[in-house]
């Protein structure tokens, strides 16, 4: 069984996590163990970099946390620069 950690407390990333790794692997071969750390990042990243940015600031800090596990998921939402919706 593979140890999955997501670096989220979000409950609805956990569960794209959880059904993104079952799709792979099978149902119930993967043990998801959420953690929470921090993304770096302002509240609501803004651009490309930013969400990136946060979203691999949380795999490392979660592969501090939980360096035993065999995946890290950082999962980041942000706003995408120069769009708008008129």
């Amino acid at each position: 069984m593979y140890h999955v950690v997501a670096a989220t407390t979000n409950p609805a990333k956990i569960k794209a996590i959880q059904l993104a790794f079952e799709d792979t692997f099978g149902v119930d071969q993967c043990r998801i163990e959420s953690v929470d750390v921090a993304s770096g990042v302002s509240l609501q990243p803004i651009g490309n970099l930013e969400t990136r940015t946060g979203a691999r600031q949380r795999v490392m800090e979660a592969r501090q946390v939980r360096p035993e596990a065999d995946f890290w998921v950082g999962v980041e939402a942000g706003i995408e620069e120069n769009m708008t919706f008129a």
